[in-house]
């Protein structure tokens, strides 16, 4: 497979040429499985393994393992379709969440993307909050924002759900599709150029995997019906998996999250409210935070109606959320220091004890 169809680019080979002098091959991370990952070479797809320092260095920080959509060195096994990862290239963008259920800890969903489909469904599941979680991991990204309203066949007021989809999307580009009959997947297939990737990131049921199926042109990725009751989607897929279209490009689908906790966020914040940063700069205090100071811009476009209650909350929950993952953040950084200075103090009350030795 010609390399650059999978977004190789002469950056890459610059950054690969240290690499290339040591006899290791380029590839790049197609599905993440533990520390099993399939790799995808110029000339086949390997079962690949990461080295012991690897896994010894990830012990601090998951986020130094290879992830899907990551470049990575690797160095073939002779006679078998198994490599070696040695090294990960920079990552040009990577896509992270909190992870749920720890204090701040990184998670990465992608690397190397060029755009994010936030997909939602346009039926009774629709949620304009989760909707804006995901505008914000999207941005803070650096991947091209593009929200898309699947299910449509299934909305009785598509133009109100397509109006509250374009308020929460900012600037970014709004499309409707229909992945059971096709709709308005022609203009999703033409975002997706030779050598770009696409990431398809929603809730379980929104039909990230349907929509993926239309874009290939047959059924490669495992779909369920979602339930008629409460709408709720089972999740299909159970591991992200970059899947390389017959038209070019790639896209890498994810497993069906039911929260989006934002990792922290400082750009994506203001390119998910970007009302709410143009009002900002007219503030009479440089670190207002738009709840209470006098000669705020952004409460007196509040009170004159031009900025909308409902962003305006969402905006305060957004900078409430910031701040938790920043003190979560600060205690998990004293917790190590903490746990590092006992430990270093009990090595130090063993070589007092030890037989033998004399204090100096």
């Amino acid at each position: 497979m010609d390399l650059t169809k999978l977004g190789w680019n002469a950056d890459l080979n610059q950054q690969f040429a240290p690499h290339h002098a040591k006899g290791l091959v380029p590839a790049r991370v197609a599905v993440e499985d533990k520390h099993f990952f399939r790799v995808w070479t110029a000339d086949a797809e390997f079962l690949a393994q990461v080295t012991g320092k690897c896994i010894h260095e990830a012990r601090q920080s998951d986020s130094r393992l290879p992830k899907v959509g990551d470049w990575v060195a690797v160095k073939l096994v002779p006679n078998e379709e198994k490599a070696m990862i040695q090294a990960i290239l920079p990552r040009r963008t990577q896509l992270c969440r909190k992870m749920t259920g720890r204090s701040s800890t990184e998670h990465i969903l992608a690397t190397n993307i060029d755009m994010a489909f936030m997909v939602t469904a346009a039926d009774s599941s629709f949620d304009a909050a989760r909707l804006q979680q995901m505008m914000v991991m999207t941005h803070e990204s650096g991947a091209r924002a593009v929200v898309l309203l699947n299910k449509i066949d299934l909305c009785d007021d598509l133009d109100a759900k397509l109006a509250q989809a374009t308020r929460v999307a900012g600037d970014a580009l709004v499309l409707a599709a229909c992945a059971l009959t096709g709709r308005g997947v022609k203009k999703l297939a033409e975002l997706i150029k030779p050598g770009d990737t696409a990431v398809f990131i929603g809730t379980s049921g929104v039909g990230k995997s349907s929509l993926i199926n239309r874009l290939y042109g047959e059924d490669i990725q495992a779909t369920v019906e979602v339930r008629t009751n409460d709408a709720k989607g089972r999740h299909t897929t159970s591991w992200r998996e970059m899947i390389f279209l017959p038209q070019g490009g790639v896209v890498i689908d994810t497993p069906g999250m039911r929260e989006f906790h934002i990792w922290i966020a400082s750009e994506g914040s203001k390119q998910a409210f970007p009302e709410v940063a143009a009002l900002s700069v007219r503030c009479h205090f440089r670190d207002c935070t738009h709840t209470n100071e006098n000669k705020c811009a952004v409460l007196g476009a509040l009170a004159a109606g031009a900025l909308p209650r409902e962003r305006y909350d969402s905006f305060l929950k957004l900078q409430l959320e910031i701040r938790y993952l920043r003190e979560a953040e600060k205690r998990a950084a004293w917790q190590d220091r903490k746990k590092s200075d006992r430990v270093a103090r009990g090595f130090g009350k063993q070589d007092e004890l030890r037989p033998g030795t004399q204090a100096t």
